[in-house]
């Protein structure tokens, strides 16, 4: 096993994963911090009730372009090993930004952009049970707990590989951690439904912010 390989997949993925596109584009677009709004949370959901669909979609393709790179780096020096090892720095750099001070988002989008790149049946299966779960709850929490959930028996099933199903439970129990609060309130059921008809709440650009 060359090692060298495995520090340069790990430190690329977490500097490009630390690039995190909500943060940016908000600041960019707002010259405000998306962390300060809504759930407080980096990611795309936030993105969306903060900035609306036009700027999220901005955040979208930010987010999937680094997580795809950073995985078709990974198994370009080492395979699918490499993958998973690019998956777990890359979301990584997500979750713990090195250029905005640790704080980012959940690793959703990043997370489910590596299923794609790892294996189309494990992503598909993930994708199922997250579509699936928010259309009848509109939980995008409980959508990507199950999708989390899901990896390390599809991993499991597909490959039979011991180290490979540790590692993808171990991403998948993070992930859960990480949305440790959305399931206290899913428990007390107060956990916020997602809508696609709410208002942005920073509907203005920096201009307009200015001009009030």
């Amino acid at each position: 096993m060359d090692y060298i390989n495995y520090l340069v997949i790990a430190a690329a993925a977490y500097l490009l994963g630390s690039l995190s596109f909500s943060i940016i584009v908000c600041r960019l677009t707002t010259g405000k911090d998306i962390r300060s709004y809504g759930s407080g949370n980096a990611g795309l959901t936030n993105s969306f009730r903060v900035l609306g669909g036009s700027k999220t979609l901005l955040v979208l393709l930010g987010d999937t372009a680094k997580a795809a790179a950073a995985i078709y780096l990974g198994g370009y020096f080492a395979g699918m090993p490499g993958k998973l090892c690019a998956g777990i720095f890359v979301i990584l750099g997500h979750v713990f930004p090195v250029y905005f001070g640790f704080r980012g988002g959940k690793g959703v989008l990043v997370g489910a952009t590596m299923l794609l790149f790892l294996d189309w049946r494990i992503f598909l299966t993930a994708f199922v049970l997250f579509v699936c779960a928010v259309a009848i709850t509109r939980w995008i929490s409980l959508g990507s707990i199950l999708g989390a959930v899901s990896f390390p028996i599809s991993m499991h099933i597909l490959y039979g590989d011991a180290r490979m199903t540790a590692v993808a439970a171990l991403m998948s129990a993070s992930v859960i951690y990480l949305h440790r609060s959305n399931i206290g309130r899913i428990l007390h059921g107060c956990e916020n439904r997602f809508t696609l008809h709410g208002k942005p709440q920073i509907s203005g650009d920096k201009k307009e912010e200015g001009a009030k």
